[in-house]
């Protein structure tokens, strides 16, 4: 019988050096999508102070913290990490009913600003299957998917690339 493969990093690689090898490992699509995705957050710094674009970088920057934790505490990234974008679905609520409704006052209409209102799309429907995806990714954890992303088990798993480990 084989004995499993690794599924977290050796506890001699630092906490830090950890979190980074499991960030490098991240399929290529993934590290595209997940830049992308800061990406059309970071424009909402431009749209400030309309209100959307508020909430938007509100939801956006309390992210930062949730993810710090996340990821020293597991020493990487992990199926779980998905958590980390929770703010994100009361924006979405929110946006969802400013673009959709006028419950929240009139909607954000295409005669007022074109550009701003195409961003506020690719928020909401990149931000919908952002959450989808971490959804799948969180019940896969409890489903036993608990292996670090840069580590043999994860390799194994197709999970991520296996991370070249670096001692520090």
């Amino acid at each position: 019988m084989h004995a499993p493969l690794p599924s977290v990093f050796d506890d001699s690689l630092s906490d830090n050096a950890a979190a980074f090898q499991s960030w490098r490992s991240m399929k290529t699509w993934v590290m595209t999508w997940l830049w992308a995705l800061n990406a059309v957050y970071w424009i909402g710094f431009y749209y400030l102070p309309r209100a959307e674009a508020i909430w938007a970088v509100v939801s956006y920057l309390a992210v930062v913290p949730i993810v710090s934790v996340m990821i020293r505490e597991q020493r990487g990234l992990t199926r779980l990490t998905g958590l980390i974008h929770l703010p994100w679905v009361p924006y979405l609520a929110y946006l969802g009913l400013r673009l959709f409704t006028d419950m929240l006052g009139p909607s954000v209409a295409f005669a007022d600003d074109q550009v701003y209102l195409i961003w506020l799309h690719v928020v909401f429907w990149s931000t919908l299957v952002c959450v989808a995806l971490d959804v799948v990714d969180v019940v896969r954890w409890f489903a036993g998917e608990r292996y670090v992303l840069g580590t043999p088990a994860a390799a194994a798993a197709g999970a991520s690339k296996l991370a070249p480990v670096f001692k520090t």
